[in-house]
């Protein structure tokens, strides 16, 4: 296979990764809502230790460590997306 093939599969990938991942964000936004009518917190650690433990028994041992920095960050973007979130519907409260 060519490099250039190699990267057009690439660039497949990344097209369904888009699409997953504005997929997750969508949920992530119904999380926030739910977060912010019941005032949970919006870290909750035994939650993320759930996926970091399906993460461990789903991938190989090889790419295990970059796979975990791929959704430490993306947690940490879905929390961010949350906080944002949650803020504009407390603002509203507010202001209502």
């Amino acid at each position: 296979m060519s490099l250039e093939t190699k990267r057009e599969k690439i660039d497949t990938i990344d097209a369904q990764l888009i699409e997953l991942m504005v997929a997750r964000l969508s949920v992530a936004k119904e999380i926030a809502q739910e977060k912010a009518r019941t005032h949970q917190p919006l870290t909750n650690k035994p939650r993320e230790q759930e996926i970091f433990d399906k993460l461990d028994q789903q991938v190989a041992s090889e790419v295990r460590p970059y796979v975990h920095t791929l959704f430490e960050d993306l947690i940490l973007v879905s929390k961010q997306y949350q906080a944002h979130l949650i803020k504009e519907i407390q603002d509203q409260a507010e202001q209502n």
